[in-house]
């Protein structure tokens, strides 16, 4: 048994729960931030990295008590629901939407530009997650197969890109923004790459890795969790930093706007900081950050099912069965997926952060109520704020929008935090304090 943390471990851990995080959103949202920002963009930055790796550092902390298992923290709203809610987000964030996302913008992104469509979309796809599913197989190994050999060759060839663009910037920060609210766009930006919930199933993974180096208390492995999170987020921090400043960087030449697409223009600043080789560069980029994400995500799949099952169905049956659903999900292409798959995870996003931070209270929490309420309110306003965005509801959908924080997508916050007024003024009555 370890009585001491090893810093090699730490990092190894860290690099891969960076990389478990960092994938194709990752990559191009920042730079068009950038473009949008303009001087700005360091405000931008902070907006992004706060509702992105902020969050999903707050998740992992209030599950590293539980050792990654949302459904253990959500049972104290009911068993049945916990299991319910749980399911629904590992299958979403799973084999029905960022696993499947993984390999088709790869191949938008990535096979596309080198190969054009002489490269079978549907050949690719097999490939890919063949590829994913062997290095998930052996759960103990997949946290070293990703922060010892995959997160370094991402990182130097992010490093190549950033460093080149510093040194030889492609233009000048334009001194003006595109948009009005920097901050605003920013958090916006951060909170719709939904790593937050992505990290409530990346634990079971971080922890699982933890728990195999064979610490000698709980103290020790929480603390390890911990501070590997906080190495994942430092390097989310800095590779946005970077690509911001690079996007802010072609704000002033002219030829982007707001309706420029994010894609073409992160494939336009490789171009032009790399040259000819950019495009080669930027495959590799976008191939291992989508890899990486596509082992973590199958793998957190892998844990789920087999602790919910008790065993009873192995972690490598359920490995190849999410590669296999995957690979057929991700032949529908980038934007059919998120047509059929995102307003699932639009629902359950809001009630999932509700049972996350109350998690970081859950020792001073004595009745079940106070979980109980604002999590089912947050989850009705996520529903209806999905309707709301479909145009279902009329004239009540307008009364929505007024809600405090509508415009950065939290409009589930101030009912949420009224339930959760009404759920302690009741605990109260039903707990007294003793005198």
């Amino acid at each position: 048994m370890n009585n001491e943390i090893k810093t090699k471990d730490l990092f190894i851990i860290g690099f891969a729960l960076f990389a478990m995080f960092f994938g194709a959103g990752n990559l191009i949202f920042p730079p068009y931030l950038g473009l949008l920002s303009g001087h700005q963009w360091w405000i931008g930055f902070l907006g992004f990295t706060i509702t992105d790796a902020g969050l999903g550092l707050l998740a992992i902390i209030a599950l590293s008590k539980y050792e990654g298992n949302l459904n253990v923290l959500a049972s104290r709203i009911n068993k049945t629901f916990a299991i319910i809610i749980s399911t629904a987000i590992i299958l979403c964030i799973g084999p029905f939407l960022a696993t499947p996302r993984t390999a088709a913008t790869t191949y938008e992104i990535g096979i596309l530009p080198i190969f054009g469509e002489s490269f079978n979309r549907y050949l690719f796809s097999v490939i890919f997650f063949v590829i994913a599913c062997l290095l998930s197989i052996r759960p103990s190994k997949v946290v070293d197969i990703v922060g010892k050999f995959l997160t370094p060759s991402l990182l130097l060839c992010m490093a190549v890109l950033i460093v080149k663009g510093i040194i030889t910037p492609i233009g000048e920060v334009a001194d003006t923004t595109m948009i009005d609210n920097v901050l605003k766009k920013g958090i916006t930006d951060g909170y719709q790459t939904m790593d937050a919930i992505a990290s409530c199933m990346f634990a079971l993974v971080v922890i699982g890795a933890v728990k195999s180096r064979n610490y000698s208390s709980q103290k020790i492995e929480i603390k390890a969790t911990i501070l590997s999170s906080v190495i994942a987020v430092i390097l989310l921090a800095l590779i946005y930093g970077g690509l911001l400043y690079l996007g802010a960087q072609t704000s002033s030449l002219g030829i982007y706007n707001a309706e420029t697409d994010s894609t073409q223009l992160l494939v336009d600043i490789t171009n032009r900081v790399l040259g000819g080789t950019g495009v080669y560069i930027l495959a590799i980029i976008t191939a291992l950050a989508c890899l990486t994400t596509a082992i973590g995500l199958i793998s957190a799949t892998g844990n789920f099912f087999n602790d919910l099952t008790f065993n009873r169905i192995s972690y490598e049956r359920i490995v190849v069965i999410c590669s296999v659903v995957s690979c057929l999900i991700s032949m529908l292409g980038v934007t059919q997926i998120i047509k059929i798959s995102a307003p699932i995870l639009e629902v359950i996003y809001p009630c999932a952060m509700t049972i996350v931070i109350l998690g970081l209270f859950n020792d001073k929490i004595k009745d079940d109520l106070v979980f109980r309420v604002p999590s089912l309110v947050s989850l009705l306003f996520g529903f209806l704020f999905v309707l709301q965005g479909k145009g279902l509801l009329g004239g009540f959908g307008e009364m929505l929008t007024k809600l405090p924080l509508t415009e950065f997508g939290l409009g589930w916050i101030c009912p949420m935090l009224i339930g959760l007024v009404v759920a302690l003024a009741i605990a109260s009555t039903r707990h007294p304090k003793e005198a």
